[in-house]
């Protein structure tokens, strides 16, 4: 039996926020069934990783076409050709013929063609396939997709002999991870015999897990068994810092000197910046395009700037910097990634400073995938995911007692049969449908949530009255309910079938349906009508014990059968 052809996750962050086959009702417009892809959670600027060894068969520009500037790969596996391709990106990094190889970087993620939002599509084909409402060649990704569990911890402890990259695969075009220190202590993953054999040699790779729990890939070459031999006490001074730079506008700082490794702080145009190392070779690259500064922060972390964006007077800075709060208890991280170190618990409420541009920082509160650098109250820093946050008004005080009157959330209605989103953007998985008579909670402040009513390109965050959460776009949204579609249509299973979580087969399971099982459609009845028995659509449904869920159109009549 011949290997199935696998797929390695194009981002590493494993987030997927619309899946193959949903959302029939935005691409049948484009005579397809449902998306034609997987989409991915992606900030602008985020690696994007070749999924399998392979060509590259085009670049193409963001010239109009619906996937912006993206990047075909082909792939051969067992006489079969497929193609993966890579839409929506900021930055191709490879060219036509070029070879690559899994876990490469071939590009950085972006917003460019029919997007509504930055996050990386994915589109696999098998030439000659042929899955019925999609164009030819087009499969679900999703079965290729490779869960990599690393290797189980051996008792072989090895040492970095000098600064080295933590890789995600084993070779020096796999994304870089983290950089390590030298005389970083390391646990070998798998086999302790073999990674001993490796020690030291040109072109092997070890698997590795850090202290803090990351996983990676470590050059051989750059390892030993035991830590350093401690160095004569002879005190060896840092390099001298007489030379300090100021950002020219709010600019990240990175924990290497390119843009292609993670963010760390950012940088306002006041903050001093005392430069690492020799200042006369320093201040030569001051304003010169891909030349980059060591530079260290006024708390003490030592990153890197891009020499193109400093000067050496201060700036202005921001006549006043927004102020946010959490939606919920969440964590404050060392990068802005799930993965990063937590450096702290944030409460509810918990007033944050942004250390950024006001302006832009305002434009990405709430967007699902994107991170915010903050200041907390005591002064620490560090990095909180801008979905789980809000703007607070200009009035906002912690109390410092109870309130005599609690204000009550605003309860929103929508204008028409609306899918209820998992994230702010037309591009994630839908959770629900929302009728004009269902009362909606929003669960932002109502301060918020008024100001964004009617707003086109805004979204709330709600509660539906079966406890659901999830984003509705603001610009359907009113104060008032309208009157509730009469009668809802009822449907009935051709067979014994699955209610859906989301209106994917991917998806969990919550019952088993028997046949001819009474279902009341919770949608437009007219719009319901013309899904019942179409390949791809699907509806959502609520049962005769009211529970609601998602099933598919193509196995569901009007009348039982």
């Amino acid at each position: 039996m011949t290997a199935q052809f696998k797929l390695r996750w194009p981002v590493e962050r494993r987030i997927i926020t619309q899946y193959f086959g949903e959302n029939p009702h935005i691409y049948a417009k484009f005579n397809q069934a449902g998306h034609e892809g997987i989409d991915f959670s992606a900030a602008v600027g985020t690696n994007i990783l070749a999924c399998a060894d392979g060509k590259v068969l085009d670049v193409r520009p963001d010239d109009g076409n619906a996937y912006g500037l993206y990047v075909r790969l082909q792939h051969q596996h067992n006489g079969h050709t497929y193609q993966t391709i890579y839409a929506h990106l900021s930055k191709p990094l490879v060219s036509k013929g070029q070879t690559v190889q899994a876990g490469q970087v071939i590009a950085l993620s972006g917003n460019t063609g029919h997007s509504f939002g930055p996050h990386l599509h994915l589109t696999l084909k098998l030439i000659g396939a042929k899955t019925p409402g999609y164009p030819d060649g087009v499969i679900d990704p999703l079965p290729y997709l490779q869960e990599q569990i690393s290797p189980q911890p051996s008792d072989l402890t090895i040492y970095t002999t000098d600064q080295v990259r933590l890789r995600s695969g084993p070779t020096t075009a796999s994304a870089h991870l983290a950089w390590m220190g030298k005389g970083e202590r390391l646990t070998v993953l798998g086999s302790a015999d073999q990674a001993r054999a490796k020690i030291g040699r040109q072109e092997e790779w070890i698997q590795v897990r850090r202290a803090d729990g990351m996983d990676g890939f470590v050059a051989a070459w750059y390892v030993q068994l035991g830590p350093t031999a401690p160095a004569p006490p002879e005190p060896q001074p840092e390099p001298p810092e007489s030379l300090v730079v100021y950002a020219t506008e709010p600019l990240n700082v990175r924990n290497g000197p390119s843009i292609g490794t993670s963010r760390i702080a950012i940088a306002l145009p006041q903050d001093p910046l005392p430069v690492i190392g020799d200042a006369s070779r320093m201040q030569m690259k001051i304003g010169d395009r891909g030349e980059w500064l060591p530079v260290r922060l006024p708390n003490g972390i030592k990153g890197y700037i891009a020499a193109w964006y400093v000067r050496t007077e201060p700036g202005a800075a921001p006549d006043v910097l927004l102020t946010i709060s959490p939606t919920e208890d969440m964590n404050m991280r060392e990068r802005p990634t799930t993965s990063a170190r937590i450096v702290g618990r944030l409460a509810l409420n918990t007033p944050l400073t942004v250390h950024d541009d006001p302006e832009r920082a305002r434009a990405l509160v709430g967007r699902y995938g994107e991170w915010l650098y903050v200041d907390t109250p005591e002064g620490q820093q560090g990095w909180v995911a801008a979905w789980y946050v809000q703007i607070q008004p200009p009035s906002f005080a912690l109390p410092t007692a109870p309130r005599a009157e609690a204000v009550e959330p605003l309860t929103v209605y929508t204008i028409e049969s609306l899918p209820v989103h998992n994230g702010p953007s037309l591009d994630t998985s839908r959770v629900a449908v929302a009728l004009p008579n269902e009362p909606l909670i929003a669960t932002s402040d109502r301060w918020i949530a008024e100001s964004r009513l009617g707003q086109r390109g805004e979204w709330l965050q709600v509660r539906l009255p079966d406890g659901k959460e999830g984003y509705v776009p603001a610009g359907y949204v009113g104060s008032e309910p309208d009157p509730a579609p009469i009668p809802l249509l009822t449907v009935y299973p051709m067979r014994a079938m699955s209610l859906y979580e989301r209106p994917t087969a991917g998806a969990r399971s919550l019952r088993q349906l028997e046949h001819n099982t009474p279902l009341q459609v919770h949608d437009n009845p007219e719009l319901a009508q013309v899904a019942v028995g179409r390949f791809g659509e699907w509806l959502y449904v609520e049962t005769e014990d009211d529970q609601r869920g998602w099933v598919t159109a193509w196995f569901i009549s009007t009348e039982p059968t």
